[in-house]
């Protein structure tokens, strides 16, 4: 897997704000900076993490666990290395 996906994954499994809003700023900064690293992005990897970008920010449902685990399933697709599988993701709720 990526580094730089592994090391975020890592992050989300750690991260313990249980206010949505404290959630949500910290992670898009992670998210952002997980973005800058992973560039040259292909344009499945732009729509994708565009969503999620999208998702974080403006759902309505400000469930933590939930956005976590979602995060992490989609992420964890993201790897240019070509291992896909969200089941080898490091998070579990």
């Amino acid at each position: 897997m990526h580094a730089e996906i592994k090391e975020f994954l890592l992050f989300l499994k750690d991260e313990n704000d249980l206010d949505y809003g404290d959630f949500k700023r910290v992670v898009d900064l992670r998210l952002n900076r997980l973005i800058q690293e992973l560039r040259p992005l292909n344009r499945e990897q732009r729509f994708r993490l565009s969503k999620l970008r999208e998702e974080l920010l403006w759902m309505y449902n400000d469930d933590v666990d939930e956005m976590k685990a979602h995060l992490a399933e989609e992420i964890a697709r993201l790897d240019p290395n070509g291992d896909s599988r969200a089941s080898d993701a490091p998070f579990q709720l």
